[in-house]
């Protein structure tokens, strides 16, 4: 607080207040510069969370979605802080350029000013005390959670991959047909999935990157994937809804966690399906359709099965 006594705040603009005002303007900047590394870190976790999530067994499922959960909102209130903080700095450069234009023109203006600068700074010192007391419970449960699973080691693989695609297993040839592909084909066969796309996004795609030889390569590499990928189905809609928001949304990593958080247990929800939306919209709407169980009105791409003649709970996906 930059004065503890309404009674003498006129002694504490008249004697005090510069000094006071750039002293609290350097302690802000330094709150800023603090809960920004802060939220580096927490980013840091957060993305240690998507790694290991392929590796988290069922029984840690709860315990996965409440650490990711309070990481969210860790990140949500270190976010908060901050624009609290940035609108305190603003303020004490805008008192004191009230201060140098005319302290007796603008008294009442700067004691007005000074006392909602006291009434948000309490506020952002109560958020830094609830922050505090929390954030190394949370940071200690990550932490934990990450020990307990065990890592798949996985080589490093090159980005394109030299797949031989045969006639059947290539269901559509983007070279040969530039349109959009509104198909989904889940291929109990090829153990794939072949998602539909927007040819606009292929080629953006294509122009945009050096890890693509042709536009094929974009479609064999991105579009075309291993049923594998949706074995743990709590953790695939997890992280198909974290990958639709950031990547073809471009959202923020709280809106991101949000949906991910929120479809992780819908446990009637394919998540092979949200894999497959191109956009929110589309998945927005298949999910209006599943709620009244009426998919037979979702029209945004077709959805095909190749099943095996004899079917084993080990390859089955239902929708």
């Amino acid at each position: 607080m930059l004065f503890y006594n309404f009674d003498y705040l006129d002694d504490f603009i008249k004697n005090d207040i510069i000094p006071n005002l750039k002293k609290e303007r350097e302690t802000i900047k330094e709150i800023i510069n603090v809960y920004d590394n802060k939220k580096n870190n927490l980013l840091t976790i957060i993305n240690n969370m998507l790694d290991i999530a392929d590796s988290i067994q069922k029984p840690n499922l709860d315990e996965f979605h409440k650490t990711v959960s309070f990481l969210k909102q860790s990140l949500e209130n270190i976010n908060f802080m901050e624009e609290l903080a940035s609108k305190l700095e603003q303020e004490l450069s805008l008192i004191l350029s009230l201060y140098d234009k005319s302290i007796e023109n603008n008294l009442e203006e700067i004691k007005a000013n000074l006392v909602e600068y006291n009434k948000q700074r309490d506020e952002l010192s109560q958020k830094i005390l609830e922050f505090e007391n929390t954030y190394t419970s949370i940071l200690n449960s990550a932490i934990e959670l990450s020990l307990k699973t065990n890592r798949k080691k996985v080589k490093k693989q090159n980005k394109i991959k030299n797949n031989a695609f045969s006639k059947d297993t290539l269901k559509v040839n983007i070279e040969l047909e530039p349109f959009d592909y509104n198909i989904l084909t889940v291929s109990e066969k090829d153990q794939k999935a072949y998602l539909p796309f927007f040819y606009s996004e292929i080629k953006e795609i294509y122009q945009n990157s050096n890890d693509y030889a042709t536009l094929q390569d974009v479609v064999n590499n991105l579009y075309i994937v291993p049923l594998d990928r949706f074995r743990n189905s709590a953790i695939a809609r997890f992280k198909e809804s974290f990958h639709l928001m950031r990547n073809k949304e471009k959202s923020s990593i709280t809106k991101a966690l949000d949906l991910a958080l929120e479809l992780m247990f819908k446990y009637e929800l394919n998540p092979i399906v949200i894999a497959a939306c191109r956009n929110l919209d589309e998945l927005d709407i298949y999910l209006d359709c599943l709620e009244e169980n009426e998919l037979q009105d979702f029209s945004c791409f077709e959805i095909k099965f190749e099943v095996m003649p004899k079917l084993t709970k080990k390859n089955t996906f239902l929708f």
